[in-house]
């Protein structure tokens, strides 16, 4: 194997690796204005609660995803606006999240 085809191999390995890294990051948090979505810490993505029409646990074909490694923990997130009103994510702990993602988003 030449020198070229291994480090071609290394640097797959290399962005495979950090790209399952920053996956595992993804969290959730439920704020008083809104869903956020948080990779390494930061705010990525932001939902307003007021703008949430409906939460489930059903998939959805057509949706923007924020799920981490355990997306058959999916709860889709049903939006009132935009070009893709499905919002999918994965929390621990799909059903006690979206019970209160329902809670939040009616007051």
């Amino acid at each position: 194997m030449s020198s070229l085809v291994i480090a071609q191999a290394m640097l797959i390995g290399a962005v495979a690796f950090s790209l399952l890294a920053v996956i595992a990051t993804i969290r959730y948090r439920i704020t008083g204005e809104a869903l956020e979505v948080l990779v390494l810490g930061l705010v990525a993505r932001r939902v307003l609660l007021t703008d949430i029409e409906e939460v489930h646990r059903r998939g959805a074909f057509v949706r923007e995803s924020w799920c981490g490694l355990k997306f058959w923990n999916s709860v889709t997130i049903r939006r009132r606006s935009g070009l893709l009103r499905n919002f999918v994510i994965s929390p621990d702990d799909p059903e006690a999240f979206a019970e209160r993602l329902r809670e939040s988003a009616r007051h």
